[in-house]
């Protein structure tokens, strides 16, 4: 075999197993793969139609996301979502989307985030597929304006942590997910913190922006049955504690 057609398949195997990663990365956020569940190479192999290699790569890197969790000669289990993780996520982000706020001040363009916002919205409350994906971009935008790829990185991360909390609310039932609560003039006042030219203003905007989505979180989770049993409670200041 020569050295250039060897280099051809070895490409082919790190690109199978970057698909295979990216899809079951997108199937643990989506929450199509549950929290919780215990899953297995052959399992996967099998619901996915993967072969075992692209499989055993894309578990390695979703364990070193911290999405799964190896069990030795059983397989993986999905890590758990708590009211303490759904806490400490929403505590980073708010923190960080005030840092890359007050950074992507003058480099963001807003007119665009507004174009994206109309889309979003009219989307959402029809039902239209693909939404979250909007959603998203306006944030990325924001990241990457920022000018700092290792926090652009982390709040990447942070977002699909957010979004796997969103879509896990919506399996266990939890009220306040309908599309027709989706209105313009929520990302609206984030744009016009960013027009502000004040940093501060961006920031905190930002941060209470993030609060405010981890609120309606934990409201829509309590009003389910998912975490009745587990030794969590919530304070009057919906602090989440042991």
């Amino acid at each position: 075999m020569s050295k250039d057609v060897g280099e051809d398949m070895a490409g082919d195997k790190a690109d199978l197993g970057e698909q295979a990663y990216r899809l079951l990365y997108r199937e643990v956020v989506r929450c199509r793969i549950l929290p919780g569940q215990d899953i297995t190479e052959a399992q996967l192999c099998d619901t996915y139609n993967l072969s075992r290699s692209p499989v055993r790569r894309a578990l390695a890197l979703l364990a070193h996301d911290g999405l799964i969790t190896p069990i030795p000669r059983l397989g993986f289990h999905v890590s758990d979502i708590s009211l303490v993780t759904i806490r400490q996520t929403f505590e980073m982000r708010a923190s960080l989307e005030g840092l890359a706020a007050r950074a992507s001040i003058g480099r963001v363009n807003v007119d665009g985030l507004r174009d994206l916002n109309s889309q979003y919205v009219e989307g959402a409350n029809s039902g239209s597929p693909g939404m979250m994906d909007v959603h998203d971009e306006m944030h990325y935008r924001i990241y990457a304006a920022s000018n700092n790829p290792i926090m652009e990185k982390v709040l990447h991360q942070l977002l699909d942590q957010s979004n796997r909390i969103a879509y896990f609310v919506s399996k266990v039932g939890g009220r306040g997910n309908a599309g027709s609560d989706v209105v313009v003039s929520e990302h609206e006042q984030l744009f016009q913190a960013l027009e502000s030219g004040d940093p501060e203003t961006a920031a905190s905007s930002f941060q209470a922006h993030v609060r405010h989505s981890e609120e309606r979180v934990i409201g829509a989770l309590l009003s389910s049955r998912y975490f009745s049993d587990l030794p969590i409670r919530i304070d009057e200041k919906g602090v989440a504690s042991t």
